[in-house]
Parts: C-alpha cells; structure tokens; sequence
C-alpha cells in the first residue's frame, strides 16, 4: 500500500524538484526532475484553470497568454498537489 509522499521517500528527490530562489525569495519547483511519464502541461492546465494555446519543449502557454516554463515553476501553483 503506498501511504508515503513520494519525497519523503527520497530526500534527494526533494532536493531536486524543489529550489529556493534567493533572488525573489520564492520557491520554485522543476516538475521535469520528478517523473518523465508526468503531463506537465495538462497539469499545469488543470491546477491554473486555463486552456492550453500551444505545448513547448520547455513551457506551455495558455490562451489568456500566460506561460509557465517547466523547470521555473511557482510552488503555489502546484501547492495543491503536493499539500492536500
């Protein structure tokens, strides 16, 4: 039965996924690192309610204009998926 996080399993994971930009004083998250199976952009849609315009390589952009980079991620956009 898998009860863990998957980082709490893997610490270095963690530390992988997840970096403290000194800069602006945020965290940001690379979900690339995580798992290669995982649909960023479809899940990135899914958490900031937008529609997909066009999938990059390294960034998805929304049809409102917005865009998120893969490896640059805000953590309060996927703080859901990890504190639920």
């Amino acid at each position: 039965i898998y009860h863990q996080y998957l980082f709490f399993k893997d610490l270095k994971l963690a530390n992988e996924v997840a970096k403290l930009d000194d800069k602006s004083r945020s965290i940001k998250i690379d979900l690339t690192k995580l798992h290669d199976k995982i649909d960023i952009p479809e899940t990135l849609s899914f958490l900031t309610g937008k529609f997909i315009k066009r999938i990059f390589k390294d960034k998805v952009v929304f049809t409102d204009g917005s865009e998120i980079e893969y490896a640059n991620i805000d953590y309060k956009i996927v703080k859901p998926l990890i504190w639920w």
